[in-house]
């Protein structure tokens, strides 16, 4: 039987990947994926207002996760596997249409629950892994002058981990988290508009993702996330705040999931629906047939808008490289509720939605700490490689895994250095109903619990643990040509 894959990228030569290694239980990986912090030049007072936003932000991005299981959370937390809903309207309004963003959805929760896990303070793991941020209150890159809040410093410094600096701004005119959040409770007008949500915690969310060396990377791969520029009544403007992000994720998912605040106000946007029983639909989409200041204007007039806008962080209208002037994707690419929101004009006044009360996530892979064995090297496939080798098992997520015979091996999803194979430990027959679903679970926990940020790599294995399919699932690497006929093993 020929091997059953699926690729969203064309031109991409598949190489061969060597045979998968049948194991025996093996001690249980570190999966362990906190951040911990330092701080330089900052007062006692500013590092605690620091030490409290980190917690604020762990809040934020937390919120942008589900749990597949809520009901058992409580009791049993090691019944509960988080997700992001992509079928849910905070994911489409900032990642795009589901029909588009697959191919990225593994790289969007892979950050989310990076960012979710970080903390103050010095951890067992982070100090044996060496790996910590730099959070500093000097101006390292003379970038503050008075308009700024806070700043990623891209270069690598004396302090050997990555840096993020804090302006006196951020400190002196942004609202803490706390005092925001008690200034929307029992306020239904400023529940609907997440422009309300504005604090140093999402400042420090924003930050935070932009780390894209050392280990402690919290948005991985070789660009890790940026601040994407586009094109806006004809002129370049950064994708800052809620209007151009959602803006992006309607023309490009690729860069809305690699865009900073596309994160931030998801994750703010999921805080606020929890919180107060009410998702935010204001501020509404930019259009991109009118200015800026038009836009503007309009986000300034409705409901719930702060009295003053917020120009921390802004910069003039010239973005560098090519800015994104890619066209709105086709309303067929939304699910039926969602159309009316891509219908509406900019003088329209802003539909509401009717979200389906079903969750769209669910999990049956294996627990994260005791269900995986890692086998990350500098060998081992490339981490972005292997996002894009499991975004093509979202494609047809109902379909039922391929069926082969036991010592026989199915490449279920491969892209240049990494391959996911599927070695059978007996035959399978139609008594197996096994997704490509259940596939991309087990793929997903060995991404999460396996992956080594500081180099880039990820590698290991599973043992698939559905009645009538039994199997090892296994990460590895492609090394050259295209597999010819049978699978090595078959």
């Amino acid at each position: 039987m020929l091997p059953l894959f699926f690729s969203f990228f064309p031109l991409i030569a598949i190489p061969v990947i060597a045979a998968p290694t049948p194991a025996d239980d093996a001690p249980a990986p570190d999966a362990s994926i906190l951040t911990s912090f330092k701080f330089a030049g900052c007062s006692d007072d500013q590092a605690k207002i620091l030490n409290q936003n980190v917690n604020d932000a762990v809040a934020l991005a937390s919120a942008g996760l589900d749990y597949v299981n809520d009901e058992l959370v409580d009791t049993y937390p090691s019944y509960g596997h988080q997700q992001v809903d992509f079928s849910k309207q905070a994911a489409i309004d900032f990642f795009g249409p589901e029909s588009q963003n697959k191919p990225y959805q593994q790289f969007i929760f892979d950050a989310m629950l990076k960012a979710a896990n970080a903390y103050p303070g010095w951890g067992l793991s982070d100090w044996w892994n060496d790996r910590y941020v730099q959070l500093s209150c000097i101006d390292e890159g003379n970038e503050c002058e008075g308009k700024s809040a806070a700043y990623f410093y891209s270069s690598k410094h004396d302090y050997g981990y990555p840096l993020v600096v804090f302006c006196p701004e951020f400190f002196t005119k942004l609202p803490s988290h706390g005092d925001v959040v008690a200034k929307i409770d029992g306020n239904k007008d400023l529940q609907q508009n997440l422009a309300n949500m504005r604090s140093r915690a999402t400042t420090f969310l924003h930050e935070l993702l932009h780390i894209n060396w050392g280990t402690a990377q919290e948005c991985s791969g070789k660009r890790a996330c940026i601040d994407h520029y586009q094109i806006i009544g004809n002129k370049p403007v950064k994708t800052y705040k809620t209007g151009r992000s959602k803006l992006l994720a309607q023309r490009n998912v690729e860069e809305a999931s690699s865009n900073n605040d596309n994160f931030a106000y998801y994750a703010m946007a999921k805080f606020m629906e929890k919180r107060w029983k009410q998702y935010p639909k204001y501020p509404t989409v930019w259009d991109p047939t009118k200015t800026r200041e038009e836009n503007e204007d309009r986000d300034s007039k409705q409901p719930g808008a702060p009295s003053s806008l917020d120009t921390l962080d802004e910069e003039p209208d010239d973005g560098p490289g090519s800015p994104n002037n890619d066209p709105i994707y086709p309303l067929n690419d939304y699910p039926d509720w969602y159309q009316p929101l891509i219908k509406a004009t900019f003088d329209d006044p802003t539909p509401d939605l009717t979200q389906p009360s079903q969750s769209g996530i669910s999990y049956n892979g294996p627990d994260i700490k005791t269900g995986v064995t890692c086998e990350t090297s500098d060998g081992s496939p490339d981490i972005q490689d292997c996002i894009h080798a499991f975004g093509s098992l979202r494609i047809a997520p109902t379909l039922g895994a391929l069926h082969g015979k036991k010592d026989g091996t199915w490449w279920a999803g491969y892209v240049n250095s990494c391959a996911l194979a599927i070695y059978y430990r007996e035959d399978w027959t139609d008594d197996c109903k096994a997704t490509m679903k259940d596939i991309d679970d087990y793929a997903s926990a060995i991404f999460e619990g396996c992956q080594n940020p500081g180099n880039g790599k990820v590698g290991g294995k599973s043992q698939f643990g559905m009645d009538k399919c039994a199997a090892q699932i296994e990460v590895i690497t492609t090394s050259g040509e295209p597999p010819q006929g049978e699978p090595p093993g078959s």
